[in-house]
């Protein structure tokens, strides 16, 4: 029994590399597991087990860690095909099921990132008196979280019954994975640095004596401690063995509740945004942009560009405190010009635009508040984060300036280039990786000369902040001023142009969209 469940959990994994928009998304995450494990591996190698400061730090990011992997399951929804409650019409013992969930758990994505955080675990304490102990508790750890995934898995499917409900932990999740994300990655820049010692330990403390640290404290512990530590990890995992066990049994007899239907009630977003040509394009792309396959795949593609460039250059040497200072500009740059071929992904749609005489202004504006939504609380959010991790004094407004201008600077170039020189695209409802029945040379160009323009008219920000970097610290302040001005400049002078040119080119789009 325990194989066949096994077979099926293999089988549904399989399925990840079958179509279009499962494969993207499989690859996606086979390129942050590889980076996740390369980072991992390499900051074990450096990890000094005399050093109280890494100490702490090892213990806060394997907690933190562990604590984003349980909750990872809930990230992709609670209809998993492995739910106790499907296994209820065949006659299988409630301990063996829950033995063969337990193991069908470990096999997955949740699976390969305990792997390669257990790896790492124990590459730290490698030849050390503690690597037995490193070796008792990572296990009793490793369990754990498998167990506690399945679990709060099993638990919010039958909690959670309405759309809304569901939708909420789903979100929940996904802000806790990313807030264990920024944690860990601070504490392991705080450690590197060597500053930060007393605050890392009190922090490691605190997580030491709850039970999602544990596992993680105990190789460093002194005297009984170390005893105590190893017991208690093993009996929490013990514990939440039972426990499952004992959930799986009471979701095979308790009859399953039921879900209710959504309703619908009034016109969603539209019944929230101003009743204004401008205001329902922005609901109407607002929707395109969190539910057409061809934007989400972009979106979650976006963050791997900066990553790789971190990591080419960390490779070839560069500081890592200049390497903070990347990702989020060239985030910022990528955003602002993801919407530079808008119109085309419209496809056949822009003709209500023009049928209907909108306002080249209006269709602009509306175009723009996705990226705006998504991008301003973005660059505000994690400048602060990259200065800090950077560790260099006036990087924070430096960050926030060229990032807001950057963003704000593609949106606007964006605003004439969709409108100017638009290209084939992908159709609605089409796979993300589907190509156009016609292609043409203006890919190309339009691609090229939009990125090359936002770039020639940050360059003064850019050119500053560089000299501000290698030569003159004042710069950096002059730098983040100028870049903040020119983003607004040049967006509000790229939704004006962009909505005449659009007004005026309105039968060649309609022509462009219906040949493709």
């Amino acid at each position: 029994m325990v194989d066949d469940v096994l077979r099926l959990r293999l089988a549904l994994l399989a399925s990840a590399f079958r179509g279009g928009r499962r494969l993207a998304r499989t690859a996606v995450v086979a390129v942050l597991l590889v980076g996740g494990a390369w980072g991992a591996l390499l900051l074990a190698d450096r990890f000094d087990p005399q050093d109280s400061g890494h100490r702490a730090a090892l213990v806060v990011i394997a907690s933190v860690l562990a604590l984003a992997l349980a909750v990872a399951p809930l990230t992709s929804g609670l209809g998993s095909a492995m739910e106790p409650r499907r296994f209820a019409p065949f006659p299988i013992p409630a301990p063996r099921l829950a033995g063969a969930l337990a193991l069908a758990g470990a096999l997955g994505v949740q699976g390969l990132g305990v792997l390669v955080g257990l790896v790492a675990f124990l590459t730290a304490w490698a030849g050390t008196e503690a690597e037995g102990v490193a070796a008792a508790t990572g296990l009793a750890g490793a369990v754990t979280v498998i167990l506690a995934g399945q679990a709060l898995v099993a638990i919010a499917a039958q909690v959670a019954v309405a759309p809304t409900s569901v939708r909420t932990v789903t979100h929940f999740a996904r802000g806790v994975v990313a807030l264990c994300l920024v944690t860990a990655t601070t504490a392991a820049v705080l450690a590197d640095r060597g500053r930060d010692d007393d605050e890392l330990g009190e922090l490691a403390s605190v997580l030491a004596a709850t039970p999602l640290g544990v596992p993680w404290a105990t190789p460093g512990a002194a005297g009984d401690a170390t005893g105590w530590g190893i017991v208690g990890s093993i009996l929490l995992a013990g514990m939440l063995g039972l426990g499952w066990a004992l959930l799986v049994q009471r979701l095979l007899e308790a009859p399953e509740r039921q879900r209710l239907a959504p309703r619908s009630r009034g016109l969603g977003l539209l019944d929230v945004v101003p009743a204004t040509q401008g205001g329902v394009i922005a609901a109407r792309s607002i929707l395109y942009w969190t539910r057409d396959p061809r934007y989400r795949l972009a979106l979650v593609a976006l963050p791997i560009a900066p990553v790789l460039m971190m990591l080419a250059l960390a490779v070839a040497g560069v500081d890592a405190s200049l390497l903070w200072l990347i990702p989020l500009p060239v985030l910022a740059l990528f955003l602002g010009w993801f919407s530079h071929n808008d119109v085309a992904y419209d496809h056949t749609a822009v003709w209500l635009h023009v049928a209907a005489h909108v306002r080249g202004a209006s269709d602009r504006w509306g175009r723009a508040v996705p990226p705006l939504l998504l991008g301003v609380p973005l660059v505000l959010l994690l400048a602060p984060l990259c200065a800090l991790w950077s560790g260099l004094p006036g990087a924070a407004p430096l960050l926030a300036g060229v990032s807001l201008g950057l963003l704000l600077t593609g949106i606007g170039v964006s605003s004439v280039a969709s409108a100017a020189a638009p290209y084939p695209a992908p159709r609605p409802g089409a796979g993300p990786f589907d190509q156009p029945p016609l292609t043409a040379a203006t890919a190309g160009w339009s691609q090229g000369l939009s990125m090359l323009t936002i770039l020639v008219l940050m360059s003064p920000a850019l050119v500053l902040a560089w000299l501000g970097l290698t030569s003159d610290p004042a710069m950096l302040g002059v730098a983040a001023g100028v870049g903040a001005a020119t983003g607004p400049v040049v967006l509000v002078l790229g939704v004006l142009l962009g909505g005449r040119v659009f007004r005026r080119r309105a039968p060649e789009l309609l022509d462009l969209v219906l040949r493709t």
